[in-house]
């Protein structure tokens, strides 16, 4: 026994204890048992403290009993000195700095080991902290700049040994700075935590989402085998960031994620060029309509630079004047007078001439800061024309396109209010003003939408929603939208005469608008028949090159003061048309709408059952054919195969549903194709069944009547 005076040792800042080469203990002091938090009798071997606590090294690496300090000594008979450990309790951890030297007897073997552990846990913290500070971004606790680009490095030194491929993500969110602008920066840093969280629970262990800063991620993909391996990810990543989010109480669905993508050693750069030509196929999502991604290449490299160069350029001709607006006239179709004007954009280049809106305005409404401004120039515009038409006797009001963007600014209607003030424009005036929306930024949030048009009506202030009927599954908000007027889609009216679907959904529409009191306006009119038509159908106002072309704002009002409508006009006969394919076309996009969910429910792993609608009598479709069969339609023999179809959908819905859960999988594309074959069974014997409505009518049907009119007053 070593002769030694406690009171010494205990007054040392170090635990010290003494081992003999077999793990016994020989002595220790008081701070032995304060660092392990054992009693000194329950110390007496090394195995004692290892039942107590686990060891690890500085990487979380577990250490093995055998591989310690002491028991590495006692076999290489070497001291270890200042080695740092972390030491793991069942409710604690420690960080801890160990000393082991061996004392050797007379033979050269270990008589006596000899261990100084000093706790460190307050220092180790405090290093973590500032390390986290350094490396990790502070409100999502992703990796920051400096940390990704060690990140990256390692994955490139991997994919050099390895012979495997790493993907570089850059991640850009769609619609994150409306939401900050909306509801503030509290909202739009909660959405960043969500989209951070929902990043890392789609993504493998070892790869990597840091935060560059504001909405800008970058995520690393690697130990790919081949380029393909990544999509699959980006799907995820993709899917995860475009779901609705609950922040601050509000529902938001306008948020999805715009990425771009470089792969190593395809593109066998440096890390800060494989960053930069990530962020350049980045921009080509934005520029293709966001909520996707896309691959660097050399062409879309080109094609980002030229369009960097056109917006700039489109930029300074708004600041040098070089845009001006061309108004087209519509009438009335009860009247034949003209009531109101769309003021379209054109550029005057001075090279090219007069643009078209088809030429720019794509580029303008893929950039963020740009379309803002261009919303601006026009509004403004637009609001100096209506006071200069005024002191010249002519009052007529101004339709005006406005980005989804500007429309989602509860700030909007406070913005048109200081156009006018700051025009010395009347307020009163703002009754002439109708904002033209299309229906997808409408419908995108229904409770918001509304809101701005309520704060915009009390101005005086008209809406019209644009491209009216692309979509047939937004029909069934129209009785949610408090708008004033709808704008038939010009691609049906242009072809409503030579095709009799455009025909039918020209009358559904009108049908529609009707039911609801709200107006409607038919615009891309082109010649006289299709002007006597939309008459004959009841569209309240009609706009085309059959009215006018488009004109610059000096020529407005000499033609509305000469303006004669055509003879011709007064051969429309005013019937309105039968409502049995509106009827038709609302109950087959129902049913399309039921499908498009289904499939989308069965997509997913955590399929909500309460979604689907699996009784054929409750969707949408089986309530109307319920109600069908106290109609003309149940006598025939369409009907009932529709019945027999519909029916058997649902059955496939219910035994598809079943065998995912058993198999506790999501839908194969074969199950998919099984629900689209049987729903184009479903439209096609809408199709006979509209057809045989069509053959019964008593009354000629409108295109026969046209067609008898051209051969009556000729063809213009």
């Amino acid at each position: 026994m070593i002769g030694i005076d406690k009171k010494v040792l205990d007054s040392i800042q170090e635990s010290v204890q003494a081992w003999d080469a077999f793990g016994r203990k020989l002595f220790s002091n008081n701070k032995a048992s304060l660092l392990y938090e054992l009693e000194d009798k329950k110390i007496q071997t090394i195995e004692d403290i290892l039942h107590k606590w686990s060891f690890f090294d500085q990487n979380d690496k577990p250490i093995e009993p055998e591989e310690l300090p002491a028991h590495k000594v006692i076999k290489s008979k070497q001291p270890i000195n200042d080695t740092v450990l972390k030491m793991v309790g069942k409710d604690v951890v420690k960080w801890i700095k160990a000393s082991v030297n061996p004392i050797l007897n007379d033979n050269g073997d270990v008589h006596i080991i000899i261990t100084t552990c000093l706790d460190i846990t307050h220092l180790k913290l405090e290093e973590l902290k500032y390390k986290n500070i350094a490396n990790y971004d502070l409100l999502t606790k992703l990796p920051n700049r400096l940390l990704l680009s060690d990140r990256l490095e390692l994955a490139i030194a991997n994919s050099n040994r390895s012979k495997t491929s790493v993907a570089i993500c850059m991640i850009d969110i769609d619609g994150f700075k409306a939401l900050n602008d909306t509801f503030g920066h509290d909202a739009g840093d909660a959405l960043l935590v969500e989209i951070s969280r929902r990043m890392k629970d789609v993504l493998r262990d070892n790869d990597t989402v840091a935060r560059l800063g504001g909405d800008e991620f970058v995520v690393i993909l690697t130990n790919l085998s081949k380029s393909d391996d990544c999509t699959v990810s980006l799907y995820r990543l993709l899917n995860t960031i475009s779901s609705p989010y609950m922040i601050n109480g509000n529902e938001i669905t306008t948020i999805s994620a715009s990425i771009g993508v470089s792969l190593y050693p395809d593109d066998k750069v440096e890390p800060d060029t494989l960053m930069r030509h990530a962020d350049i196929a980045m921009y080509k999502s934005k520029n293709s309509g966001k909520n996707r991604f896309s691959f660097f290449d050399i062409a879309t490299d080109q094609k980002i630079k030229a369009n960097h160069k056109a917006i700039n350029k489109i930029k300074n001709s708004i600041l040098n004047g070089e845009f001006c607006l061309y108004y087209q006239p519509k009438i009335n179709s009860a009247t034949d007078a003209i009531v109101e004007i769309e003021a379209l954009a054109r550029w005057s280049h001075h090279l090219l001439g007069i643009m078209s809106p088809s030429e720019f305005l794509p580029l303008i409404e893929n950039d963020s800061d740009l379309s803002d401004m261009f919303d601006d120039w026009v509004i403004n515009e637009a609001v100096k024309q209506l006071h200069s038409w005024y002191k010249t006797g002519l009052i007529i009001k101004i339709c005006i396109n406005i980005s989804p963007r500007q429309f989602k600014h509860q700030s909007f209607p406070d913005k048109v209010k200081d156009f006018f003030i700051k025009n010395g424009v009347g307020l009163d005036l703002m009754s002439y003003l109708e904002f033209e929306i299309i229906e997808t930024a409408a419908v995108d949030n229904l409770h918001r939408s509304n809101k701005v048009v309520q704060e915009c009506k009390k101005l005086g202030i008209t809406f019209a929603l644009d491209d009216f009927g692309t979509g047939y599954s937004s029909l069934v908000h129209l009785k949610e939208l408090n708008i004033d007027t709808i704008k038939i889609d010009k691609t049906f009216v242009s072809g409503m005469l030579d095709d009799s679907e455009n025909m039918a959904i020209v009358q559904a529409i009108g049908a529609l608008a009707s039911a609801f009191d709200i107006k409607v306006t038919a615009e891309g009119a082109e010649n006289i028949e299709q002007v006597i038509s939309l008459i004959e159908m009841g569209c309240d106002e009609i706009q085309g090159y059959a009215i006018a072309k488009p004109m610059p704002a000096e020529e407005v009002k000499e033609f509305i003061c000469k303006f004669t409508p055509d003879p011709r006009w007064k051969i429309a006969s005013q019937t309105l048309p039968s409502r049995a394919d509106f009827e038709l076309l609302l109950a087959e996009s129902n049913h399309k709408y039921w499908v498009e969910m289904v499939i989308a429910e069965l997509s997913k792993k955590d399929t909500d059952k309460s979604l689907l609608i699996l009784d054929h009598k409750q969707c949408r479709f089986g309530k109307w054919f319920e109600q069908g069969k106290q109609k003309k339609y149940k006598v025939s023999s369409n009907f009932k195969e529709l019945d027999s179809t519909h029916q058997k959908i649902h059955q496939k819905a219910k035994d598809t549903f079943e065998i995912l859960q058993n198999e506790q999988r999501a839908i194969n594309k074969d199950e998919i194709r099984e629900f689209q074959d049987l729903s184009k069974q479903i439209t096609q014997i809408l199709n006979k069944l509209r057809q045989e409505i069509e053959k019964t009518k008593q009354q000629q049907s409108v295109v026969n009547k046209i067609l008898l009119k051209r051969k009556k007053y000729g063809k213009q």
